[in-house]
């Protein structure tokens, strides 16, 4: 059974004519150089029949023995390879029973009795008798006709071959011609029929299809196109309208896509990029209301940062808060993913009643927000109703990921920010050590020189003197720890995710500098503040150590963080304390560290409030409000 496909049936019919057309030439090869043989062999019988008449010539003549000797030789040889043949000749005798006897005859006859009473007459032993000659003739005779006839029949098994081989040539040219008609040009023929009749108009027209494989599949190509012309021209103004629907969608995402780039690019901070690109979001998404959070993965934490319509209650709850316990941390973990409450959906995407549930928000559409594969937040999408949720998932996505690289915009921002401010207190801080620092610790060495000589000089210096120069001493030492604290404070370097550690660390060096007691305090678990707001929070704590270390011969500090709604900062010692009503005096008679740190309190927008009493201590507290916190 042929194949199915037009090239395997070509293959298979061409290697079979292949095989015939090398059997038939074998073959004729192999007749050919049998014959070539045989006719070698009659020609080397005919000259055994010239030798016989030679030798018997010359043993009439009385020829010397040495001479009919060389003949005899040669006589031998021919024989010889007659018998077993010489292929390089070719020479051998046809592969025949009755030239097998005729030879055998041949070869005795002459072993036996010519060639001894040849040889004898030739050694004058007996007289030369001619009537044993032609009875030898005859044999040879009888050999030659033998390979002749044997030949003959070779001659017409290659004639025989001959024809076949033109026969196939002839029947194959045939058998071509026909299977050319059948297997190629009919087919084509079929499908020139159909492209005719596409031309003149006729759509939908349909072909048959052919049984070889590649007609087959050209044959369902035309089929479906002409059937897909003939639907476009009978449905050709609803493709043209799906298709400007289409395209009205695309130029919809590019629209939307510059709209929202450029609302980011104007954007002055990532809470404000979060609160325009929040209400950008549910003037194209259907959604009840909608929500931003940024992840924070160290505190395990959702800090919200924009929401719309959303109540107070989701607003400040806890559990939203949590990222394993909020529905939207969990389906967070697969971008566009919904969370479904009530409706009968597989387990692994049914989520059990929760305060959104309870909220009146049944379906919520959640998205990664992300920025060169970190995960930075996720955006929420509240909806009462099922049908309400259908969101262009592609674009929203596309969208988040814009809001995602905005974000680490910001934060890369502050931090060169941040760089470049230490890179600039670092260099002030090289300058004061070059210069100031080392100013101090000569005076230090003179005074302590000062006070050898004058030991050496008398015994008992006057009070007055003594006096004078202990006060220099101290104001001396003061200052050189003065300036030594202002040098590390000026290296005080903080990270987006390092202000418990810049805290523990400042307290930690108070502890070990001024040998008072301390402890650090931390209470709730809010959002973190912004670069800005840790900073001056940092510089705050580190004026009101100094103080402390200077003035307050306090004994215990307290230093206690509020993380809540509002973030606040409290530092209360148990020192000697003042009289806050002089506070403004301080102000006005130049108390720099107090008017620096309501500067910088007012930089932040917080509330600085200090609250002393004389012989019980102080209590320091800055209090930055809800409104004024902000996410990077």
């Amino acid at each position: 059974m042929l194949p199915k496909r037009l090239s395997s049936r070509l293959k298979f019919l061409t290697v079979l004519w292949l095989i015939v057309a090398v059997a038939s030439i074998v073959l004729t090869l192999v007749l050919s150089w049998r014959l070539e043989g045989g006719a070698a062999a009659i020609n080397d019988t005919g000259s055994l029949r010239m030798q016989t008449y030679r030798l018997s010539l010359l043993l009439e003549s009385g020829a010397p023995e040495s001479e009919i000797a060389a003949y005899i030789g040669e006589f031998d040889k021919t024989l010889h390879d007659l018998d077993t043949g010489v292929p390089s000749r070719p020479l051998f005798l046809p592969n025949d029973q009755q030239v097998r006897q005729d030879m055998q005859r041949l070869v005795r006859t002459w072993r036996q009795r010519i060639k001894p009473q040849f040889q004898a007459v030739a050694a004058g032993r007996s007289s030369f008798q001619t009537a044993s000659i032609p009875p030898f003739i005859d044999i040879i005779d009888t050999l030659t006709r033998s390979i002749e006839k044997v030949n003959n029949r070779y001659l017409n098994r290659l004639r025989m071959f001959q024809f076949i081989l033109l026969a196939l040539v002839l029947v194959s040219s045939m058998i071509v011609v026909v299977l050319l008609y059948t297997w190629i040009i009919l087919p084509l023929g079929r499908l020139q029929k159909g492209v005719n009749a596409v031309h003149d108009g006729k759509l939908g027209v349909q072909v048959p299809t052919d049984e070889l494989a590649e007609f087959a599949e050209v044959d369902k190509g035309f089929n479906q196109m002409s059937s897909r012309l003939h639907d476009l021209y009978q449905n050709l103004e609803q493709e043209v309208a799906d298709k400007t629907r289409d395209l009205a969608a695309k130029n919809y995402t590019l629209e939307t896509l510059y709209a929202f780039s450029d609302l980011l690019s104007r954007s002055q901070s990532a809470a404000e990029a979060a609160e325009g690109f929040l209400d950008k979001m549910m003037d194209i998404v259907p959604a009840d209301a909608g929500s931003i959070r940024l992840i924070d993965f160290q505190r395990r934490r959702m800090d919200l940062i924009a929401h719309r319509g959303l109540p107070d209650e989701l607003q400040n709850a806890e559990a939203c808060r949590r990222l394993e316990e909020c529905s939207c941390g969990t389906a967070a973990q697969q971008s566009g993913q919904t969370v479904n409450f009530y409706k009968t959906v597989p387990s692994e995407h049914r989520v059990p009643e929760a305060l959104c549930s309870r909220s009146g928000y049944h379906f919520l559409r959640v998205f990664k927000i992300s920025s060169g594969g970190a995960d930075l937040g996720l955006m929420t999408l509240y909806f009462k109703n099922e049908s309400d949720n259908r969101t262009d998932v592609p674009l929203v996505e596309s969208l988040c990921r814009q809001l995602g690289v905005t974000v680490s915009n910001f934060r890369l921002g502050t931090e060169n920010r941040q760089l470049a401010v230490l890179q600039e207190r670092n260099l002030i801080a090289q300058g004061l050590h070059d210069s100031i620092a080392q100013t101090l610790t000569f005076l230090n060495l003179q005074i302590q020189m000062l006070e050898k000589a004058l030991e050496k000089s008398q015994r008992h210096t006057e009070p007055k003197v003594a006096e004078k120069l202990r006060f220099i001493k101290e104001g001396v030492q003061e200052c050189y720890d003065d300036v030594r604290e202002l040098l590390l404070n000026f290296r005080t370097k903080i990270t987006h995710n390092e202000f418990n550690e810049a805290v523990g660390r400042l307290v930690l060096r108070f502890k070990q500098q001024t040998q008072i007691e301390a402890e650090t305090r931390w209470l709730d678990d809010g959002p973190v503040l912004t670069s800005e707001q840790q900073l001056q929070f940092i510089f705050i704590l580190q004026e009101s150590l100094s103080n402390i270390r200077k003035h307050a011969r306090a004994r215990r500090v307290t230093v206690t963080f509020h993380n809540r709604d509002d973030f606040k900062m409290e530092i209360e010692d148990d020192g000697c304390g003042f009289d806050t009503c002089g506070l403004n005096d301080f102000a006005e008679n130049g108390h720099v560290g107090l008017n620096i740190m309501s500067e910088r309190a007012r930089r932040i927008r917080a509330v600085l409030e200090i609250a002393s009493e004389a012989g019980v201590g102080t209590k320091i507290s800055l209090t930055l409000p809800k409104e004024e916190r902000t996410l990077e």
